[in-house]
């Protein structure tokens, strides 16, 4: 009799546990794969650090535990091909192509399942939050039809930070017009990881 009133407890207490992770995942949104490396930064994105070929299969290689896909996609008007990589039933990561469109060009996330190496998420963290020493090269950007700017360490950085102004920002042709509080206000909305060139 004492056996089953561990038991019971022992089963109630998983229950209890299963539903606080829920709670949590519903909160803080994780990968469906658990396998999946959902990293970007400076040196790769999603585990990869190479400008890796465009095609499926040699993707599939460099990002097992994603499932990868190619998909339509356009930038101007001027349509290419890009490959997803997903986990579950989300895209986590898009890998864009090189101008000769054999290697991968840059890989780019959107994703709340993607993590900076210092933890960011893309339509949550700040601009406020990000280190100093990784935003010294800004550049206004248009997002998604709003005002918005790009940093990373330098022109030829590898590793960029996609940001957009809170509604009603007045219009700015260079980051340094840019109102001091509306920058630390700004959301981050892509992370973006630049392959190195073949």
């Amino acid at each position: 009799m004492r056996f089953l009133i561990v038991v019971a407890a022992l089963a109630l207490a998983a229950c209890g546990q299963e539903a606080q992770q829920r709670e949590t995942s519903d909160a803080y949104p994780v990968v469906a794969a658990p396998n999946s490396n959902t990293l970007i930064g400076a040196s790769s994105a999603a585990g990869i650090s190479t400008a890796v070929a465009m095609n499926v299969d040699a993707v599939r290689l460099a990002a097992p535990s994603f499932i990868v896909a190619e998909v339509n996609d356009q930038v101007d008007g001027q349509p290419f091909k890009a490959i997803t990589l997903s986990a579950g039933d989300e895209e986590v990561f898009r890998i864009l192509p090189a101008a000769d469109g054999q290697h991968a060009h840059a890989i780019v996330t959107r994703s709340t399942q993607a993590r900076s190496e210092v933890g960011e998420i893309a339509g949550v963290s700040k601009f406020a939050v990000a280190p100093p020493e990784q935003v010294t090269f800004c550049l206004t950007e248009f997002v998604d039809g709003a005002q918005g700017f790009a940093c990373s360490t330098a022109a030829d950085g590898t590793f960029w930070r996609v940001y957009r102004l809170p509604d009603g920002a007045s219009p700015a042709e260079t980051f340094a017009e840019i109102e001091p509080d509306l920058l630390h206000e700004a959301t981050l909305v892509e992370m973006r990881w630049i392959a190195p060139r073949v």
